[in-house]
């Protein structure tokens, strides 16, 4: 009986030892898809789950990349699977092909080989498979041929469609989900087609989008500021396609975020650093910062869309906030030697009211900024906005060699004198535009006009200290003195006037006309030495400024205030 007990006790280790055994041989290979594996022919037979996933994946890009080709007998096309509504799904691809399993089939063929053989699962889109066969289709000799509708410097141009011969799209489309991947070439013969889009569809997109696309300026509104887009501006970045049969618009909106940067970006408030406010007699007070914001122009192309179609034609811009420096500035840290002053003396009178006040809003934006080492200044953005929430007024500006009213007239002046007086300082000059016509209390070629958005005034501070802006009005003058350490000495000359261009007359009936006298047209070079405090020329500049004659305006209708109106125009945009 013992004898017995021990062999029964042996068969059962024997047996637990095997069946250990195969387990072990079973979990070995549970990670690893079986020898002979394939997915749409693909092998991933040995390969664990993320390596065949990632096997699998690679070989359906290159399927969806290879064209498929349709013959017809008036020649080829060709469409990308992947740009034509068709995908695969790989999902189910290498369902239960790892895991462990006791199956003595599944085990075996882990480890012999045999595995299964899959494909991925096609997916299409049957309305943009469709349309790509459409759209290639156009490419045939005597294919049907859509109209067009295009918008261009500020029209709609219609462009009729006609028939043709062209492909069933819908049975080719049929054709290719039945067929495809096994078959990449399939043939069709081509049938006698109307346009995809007809002129009923032409003339419904015409009514109820483009022709109001190019009715009206679109407002394009910041907070309470408001500027416009003309017709002109929104052709260019406007244009048609076909979406799911019909004509639809699309915006292009890296080009539309140009021309908000052009325009609503104009509008932004910059963050205000804290001043420095200098008073007559040199002492010194710190006025801390002040918020700004900038415009969020993501979106905006749908913004367009619906302003063009809405009854106010407005389409209003969300802003960021941008915080000002937490940093208040130290009274001391400005160095109190007079770097440079220039004095603009200013028309007055009751005609030049607003002018003037306007010349002092400006003046008191730019007091007691401190513009540190290394920085730029614009002075757009210091002014901006030019609205009357900023305290600004309507008053004359130039506009095409005319002066006529706009907000902020005036502020070329403060923009001349600010011009003039970082000139003398030796300052970097960046940017800056002269008037396109002389203005007489002007020097010539020595001076800078501004306007919204694209005329600035930009310098940076390379003295190597911070720099800071004294600006006011003292009598009936703008005076801008920079204080800070002097770093360079100035000379500078100007030329007589030479080319000489004789103005002509105008004869105006426009109402708000503005009389102004006739100004010559001429060619003045300016030039600027610049030393550093050892003598030594660190700037060399010569610059020629070509002014345009401004013709003598006679107002013939009814004019706004001609009686006292400042001579050889406003200071203002041109």
């Amino acid at each position: 009986m013992k004898t017995a007990g021990k062999v029964v006790a042996g068969t059962t280790a024997a047996a637990v030892v095997l069946v250990g055994g195969y387990g072990g041989l079973a979990a070995l290979r549970a990670d690893t898809i079986q020898g002979g594996t394939t997915v749409d022919g693909a092998h991933v037979g040995g390969l664990s789950l993320a390596e065949a996933n990632k096997k699998v994946e690679a070989a359906s890009k290159v399927m969806l990349a290879k064209p498929i080709t349709i013959t017809t007998d008036q020649g080829s096309l060709q469409i990308v699977p992947a740009d034509s509504g068709i995908s695969l799904d790989t999902s189910d691809a290498l369902a239960d092909l790892t895991g462990f399993t006791l199956d003595p089939t599944q085990v075996f063929q882990r480890y012999t080989g045999g595995g299964p053989h899959r494909t991925t699962r096609t997916v299409v889109d049957m309305a943009a498979l469709q349309q790509a066969i459409a759209t290639a289709g156009e490419k045939l000799k005597g294919a049907p041929v859509n109209p067009t509708v295009k918008f261009i410097q500020g029209a709609v141009q219609v462009t009729d469609g006609k028939p043709g011969s062209g492909v069933d799209a819908a049975a080719v489309a049929r054709q290719i989900a039945d067929g495809w991947p096994d078959t990449s070439t399939f043939s069709t013969t081509l049938k006698e087609t109307e346009p995809e889009i007809s002129q009923q569809d032409v003339q419904t997109y015409l009514d109820t989008f483009a022709n109001k696309a190019m009715s009206d300026p679109v407002t394009v509104q910041v907070h309470s500021q408001k500027v416009s887009l003309s017709t002109t501006v929104i052709s260019d970045v406007l244009s048609t396609t076909i979406k799911d049969g019909r004509l639809a618009p699309v915006v292009d909106e890296t080009a539309l975020d140009k021309v908000l940067a052009d325009t609503a970006g104009a509008l932004v408030k910059a963050p205000q650093a804290p001043k420095i406010i200098q008073a007559a007699d040199g002492k010194r007070t710190m006025v801390p910062g002040s918020d700004g914001y900038s415009v969020v122009t993501k979106g905006a192309g749908g913004k367009l869309l619906a302003a063009i179609t809405a009854p106010d034609r407005t389409m209003t811009l969300d802003t960021t906030v941008q915080k000002a420096s937490a940093d208040n500035v130290n009274v001391n840290s400005v160095g109190t030697q007079m770097m440079s002053e220039f004095v603009s003396r200013f028309p007055t009178g009751s005609s030049n009211a607003a002018r003037t006040h306007n010349i002092q809003t400006a003046l008191a934006k730019m007091n007691g900024v401190v513009v540190q080492p290394g920085e730029q200044f614009s002075l757009l953005k210091t002014l901006m906005p030019i609205d009357a929430a900023a305290g600004y007024v309507k008053a004359p500006v130039l506009s095409g060699g005319v002066d006529v009213l706009g907000m902020g007239g005036g502020i070329s002046q403060t923009s001349t004198t600010l011009y003039n007086a970082v000139f003398f300082a030796g300052m970097q000059l960046d940017e800056h535009k002269a008037h396109s016509f002389w203005i007489s209390r002007y020097p010539m070629g020595r001076e800078a006009t501004l306007s919204i958005p694209s005329i600035d005034n930009k310098w940076t501070n390379d003295s190597g200290h911070p720099v800071l802006i004294q600006a006011g009005i003292e009598g009936h003058s703008a005076v801008i003195r920079l204080y800070g350490t002097k770093a360079f000495t100035v000379t500078s000359t100007t030329s007589a006037p030479f080319n000489i261009v004789a103005p002509k007359v105008q004869y105006i009936a426009t109402p708000g006309c503005i009389n102004q006298p006739a100004v010559n047209g001429f060619d003045v070079t300016v030039t600027r030495i610049v030393k550093n405090l050892a003598g030594q020329v660190v700037k060399n500049e010569k610059l020629t400024t070509h002014y345009q004659p401004a013709d003598q305006v006679i107002c013939t209708g009814q004019t706004a205030d001609t009686s006292k109106v400042p001579t050889n125009g406003s200071g203002g945009n041109d």
